[in-house]
């Protein structure tokens, strides 16, 4: 019993030491920013998004949160998962640009499929983004390079990488939950 004790004493004075309250010799650290609720992020980013264009019905979207121009801050992709913003070649997918004052599109492109990855090889600040594109034999995959404006609107305008010598990249949106397409 008195081991417990002497134990539980111990251990109050070792936690006592660690108190993350300053002392008189130390400066108040500065408070970090509240954490950013990403699904709340997005949902913001959507709905700005649709009421530019008058656009009531919100569709299913899947996001993801990379740093794309590697200044600290999250920017935001969405692909639009939904039958009003697919075709038989792909849905549509934006990019915003993440900021202190909220997020601005940078990117709106159609024709695009899942799997969606971020490159390592950098255009004008921003990585790449490396989507799938296309159907059957013309089916690939394509690098959207930002032009420093924005990226591109269609993807498929670009040229097929060799499926054998793809860039690194890192996976961003996966293709197991693949968009719904609308029938054509």
């Amino acid at each position: 019993m008195r081991s417990l004790f002497t134990t539980i004493v111990l251990v109050s004075f070792a936690v006592a030491g660690c108190s993350t309250q300053p002392r008189g010799d130390e400066q108040a650290s500065v408070p970090l920013p509240a954490p950013v609720d990403q699904k709340q992020r997005a949902d913001k980013a959507l709905t700005a998004f649709l009421a530019s264009r008058s656009i009531h019905e919100v569709p299913a979207h899947r996001d993801a949160t990379p740093d794309l121009d590697d200044d600290g801050t999250p920017d935001l992709l969405m692909l639009l998962d939904d039958q009003n913003w697919c075709q038989a070649d792909g849905c549509t997918l934006l990019v915003f640009h993440g900021g202190k004052d909220g997020d601005t599109l940078v990117g709106e492109s159609i024709s695009v499929r899942a799997p969606i990855l971020v490159g390592s090889r950098v255009n004008r600040g921003w990585h790449d983004l490396l989507v799938s594109v296309g159907n059957g034999d013309d089916a690939g995959t394509v690098a959207m390079e930002f032009d420093g404006t924005r990226y591109p609107s269609d993807p498929m305008m670009a040229a097929l990488l060799d499926p054998h010598r793809l860039p690194s990249a890192t996976k961003l949106i996966d293709a197991e939950m693949a968009p719904r397409i609308a029938a054509q």
